[in-house]
């Protein structure tokens, strides 16, 4: 008899676990409210302007207060309690005469998304000159950054901690993007250019080997190194400015092939992962001869590249590691680029928006008319398992369907079963905007998937397969720009359905309809010229929810309440000196702006635009105040000296702490 009731009461906490499960899924879909965005694009004629080209570089800080939910490692994140390294837009604006002037944004972000890029589109229009088609946002996918800003209700509810899409975070980003692109305009002047590529091995290796070694049968899966199955080539373009009588080094965009997950799950404060240092690098360099020198690194084809972390040491000292090895890779990329500049510039764009929902004239080519997810993305990719959600049978890597295939989306174990179908497809990414840009011989192909290094190859490959002979082309694909759609993997990669398959929604042909549209839109682009295929009146629909605070204060009275004392920390940080702050509450402090500072008697300012300092909220008090924690990670070598921290404050002076001993 008790050996019954035990039964029963298994079963019941089963079925109560079950339906609690479905009931949090279902909520937001049931519940809350929604946004309509709606996006009107006038038509712009081409400005007429000097006989020269031009450029502009501007950044702006895009860092939200804390409490917001973090995107990328989904119901594993957790709401950002501060920063450890600031989030970046840098906005490049390239303009030669009689020709299209384009707008690209690099972004630290963990996915683009659609309404984003058509805000930002909105926003410029009356203030530069760029069509509302001309502009592309490009990422960085951290998996560090803020959610609940994406065109889709699946990746605002899943994509993130909590759901929902905040109007108020949105309109955050859309502006300070926007203002970097105004800036960027704004500051234009006869410039020079170049491109190139180079190969860096050993900072990334392939975490879905199996999958990648199925596209080739007569390899030996057992013998495949991971550090060699990686898309190794960085994209850099170069851009000098005229300043008097010369030019002098400006700014520059490159692209690599690298997760954004070297700062595991569970980490609260915001972070731009290895790319601020790949930034960071190059900037640092360059800051001698031109301190407002601007490099914006973002995503090529990463898909299945996690960055090369040394085991048991993933974060922040790996992410530096990494990231600083990628810069100075770009450091001497950009400087073997010297002799290649010319004050040419050729530049074109072709943009076609999809509903991915209706039919297509060009073609689906095996595209499933609507999305799913499979079972092995609550697994999982690898270097990401929870245990023991990424070991259960039908959830873990490599555990296709092997019955009841013949369906669109084939292989692919259904996450919930039929039950999704309940979600409906609307609900889903389903607007997708396609891309071509020139920048004379970079062809760049930003697509709103993550793009594996096979089908990148076969990607790069179709598009290259467009061009006119006699030109040494640059073709580079850029993954989750504009938007996200989750992943593009090869038809064989798809058959074993790792994490990445399990995570491509169309099916198993999603490549080769992106294959088609990217090299169709880039032929057109051959033969037409610039191509503007986006609708001119948009509406989206979005479940909400509000995270933003409804309104940030000045800074009032700050003060620091102990003296600073050092720690050893540990091997994935280093040691570092903290001091506990208090300030306004978490919901009120402003934090995409200058805050804190190291102040050293042998007159080194360190600010908290480096990676060197971090704010992590603690608690508010019931007076309403809030209590942090700073930290300085020094550098090596640190300043000499006597240092101080120091917070800014409504006074002329910063509020100082006492000198560190």
């Amino acid at each position: 008899m008790r050996t019954l009731r035990t039964r029963y009461l298994l079963l019941l906490l089963l079925f109560v676990g079950i339906f609690g499960g479905l009931l949090h899924t279902a909520w937001p879909f049931l519940f809350y409210p929604r946004q309509n965005l709606s996006f009107s694009f006038p038509v712009q004629p081409i400005a007429a302007d000097a006989s020269t080209a031009k450029a502009g570089i501007a950044e702006r800080d895009i860092t939200p207060p804390a409490g917001i939910p973090k995107f990328g490692y989904s119901a594993w994140a957790k709401d950002a309690d501060g920063f450890r390294t600031r989030l970046k837009a840098r906005a490049f604006y390239l303009k030669s005469p009689g020709q299209i002037p384009l707008a690209i944004v690099q972004l630290d972000l963990g996915s683009g998304s659609l309404v984003l890029r058509h805000r930002v589109a909105e926003l410029i229009s009356d203030h530069t000159d760029v069509p509302a088609h001309a502009v592309t946002l490009l990422v960085t996918h951290t998996h560090s950054g803020p959610g609940q800003y994406l065109g889709s209700d699946f990746y605002n509810v899943f994509g993130s901690n909590r759901p929902g899409f905040d109007p108020a975070l949105f309109e955050f980003l859309s502006q300070r993007i926007a203002d970097a692109v105004i800036n960027a305009y704004e500051s234009r002047r006869e410039a020079r250019f170049a491109v190139g590529q180079s190969d860096l091995f050993g900072v990334t290796r392939n975490r879905s080997i199996e999958a990648w070694t199925n596209n080739f049968p007569e390899r030996d899966p057992t013998n495949a190194d991971p550090m060699q199955a990686v898309n190794p080539t960085m994209t850099l373009l170069r851009i000098d400015q005229r300043q008097g009588d010369h030019f002098v080094p400006s700014g520059a965009l490159s692209l690599y092939s690298i997760h954004g997950t070297a700062i595991p799950p569970f980490t609260r404060p915001y972070h731009a992962d290895v790319w601020h240092w790949i930034s960071d690098e190059l900037e640092s360099e360059m800051a001698g001869n031109n301190p407002q020198f601007i490099h914006g690194a973002a995503q090529a084809t990463h898909a299945d590249n996690n960055p090369a972390w040394k085991e048991n040491l993933r974060g922040d000292l790996e992410a530096e590691r990494i990231g600083r090895a990628l810069g100075k890779h770009a450091l001497r990329l950009f400087d073997s680029l010297e002799s290649q500049l010319t004050d040419n510039l050729t530049t074109a764009i072709a943009s076609r928006q999809l509903d991915l929902l209706d039919d297509i004239d060009t073609g689906r080519f095996g595209l499933c008319e609507r999305a799913i997810a499979g079972a092995s993305v609550a697994g999982a990719a690898n270097g990401d398992e929870v245990f023991p959600v990424s070991y259960l049978p039908f959830m873990k890597e490599g555990w296709p369907r092997r019955v009841f295939t013949d369906n669109c989306q084939g292989v692919k174990q259904w996450m919930l079963s039929k039950l999704q179908l309940l979600l409906p497809a609307e609900r889903f990414p389903h607007q997708a905007l396609f891309q071509i840009v020139r920048i004379n011989n970079l062809i760049l192909v930003p697509l709103p998937w993550e793009i594996t290094l096979e089908s990148g190859n076969r990607l790069r490959q179709a598009v290259a397969s467009t061009l006119p002979e006699g030109t040494d082309w640059k073709v580079e694909i850029s993954s989750l720009a504009n938007g996200y759609f989750g992943y593009a993997v090869t038809p064989e990669e798809y058959a074993l359905q790792y994490y990445e398959g399990g995570h491509t929604l169309y099916g198993p042909h999603t490549l080769d309809f992106l294959i088609q549209q990217s090299e169709g839109l880039s032929r057109e682009l051959q033969q037409q010229g610039d191509i503007n295929d986006i609708p001119a009146q948009q509406t989206f629909s979005l479940l909400s929810r509000e995270y933003f605070p409804d309104s940030l204060a000045g800074p009032g009275t700050r003060r620091w309440l102990n003296e600073p004392r050092r720690h050893d920390g540990d091997a994935t940080t280093g040691p570092y000196w903290s001091l506990l702050l208090e300030a306004e509450p978490a919901n009120q402090l402003t934090l995409d702006r200058p805050l804190l500072a190291v102040h050293c008697d042998n007159g080194v300012m360190i600010s908290d635009d480096s990676a060197e300092l971090q704010l992590r909220h603690q608690q508010d008090t019931d007076k309403r105040r809030g209590h942090y924690e700073v930290r300085w990670y020094p550098a090596t070598p640190s300043p000499s000296g006597s240092c101080r921290f120091s917070v800014s404050a409504n006074q002329q002076q910063p509020v100082l702490s006492a000198p560190l001993p």
